[in-house]
């Protein structure tokens, strides 16, 4: 069995590191991105099952720019999305973009790990 691969970005590069070490141990390949361009980038080199972002990224596009980029790509539109912020009135904004699941910080990882097995089943 392959390994699902995941895209992670966010600003918070603490975060970013606990988030890929646990999904590493749950045997998804991830690739990390701390601002929106870099993760584009990483978007058109290679293929991700699911991205999951943040609202505040380092450099100059925030999450919400970032989700406007992967919806105006006809190749990337259809990737699911987890948008992880601590800014809980973000939810009704980015739902209309392409988001599938949106949490708020903090949150349970056992919870997060068992939504991306529902959005990735094997």
């Amino acid at each position: 069995m392959s390994s699902k691969q995941i895209l992670v970005v966010t600003g918070d590069i603490t975060h970013c590191e606990k988030l890929k070490q646990n999904l590493e141990a749950g045997g998804y390949a991830v690739d990390i991105a701390y601002q929106g361009d870099e993760a584009i980038d990483i978007l058109k080199r290679k293929w991700v099952d699911l991205i999951i972002t943040s609202i505040t990224l380092q450099g100059g596009m925030n999450g919400i720019h970032f989700l406007q980029e992967i919806k105006k790509d006809k190749e990337l539109q259809n990737i699911p999305v987890i948008v992880q912020t601590s800014k809980v009135n973000m939810e009704k904004s980015v739902k209309e973009l392409v988001v599938n699941l949106f949490i708020t910080k903090p949150y349970d990882m056992g919870d997060l790990i068992k939504k991306i097995k529902e959005i990735l089943p094997d």
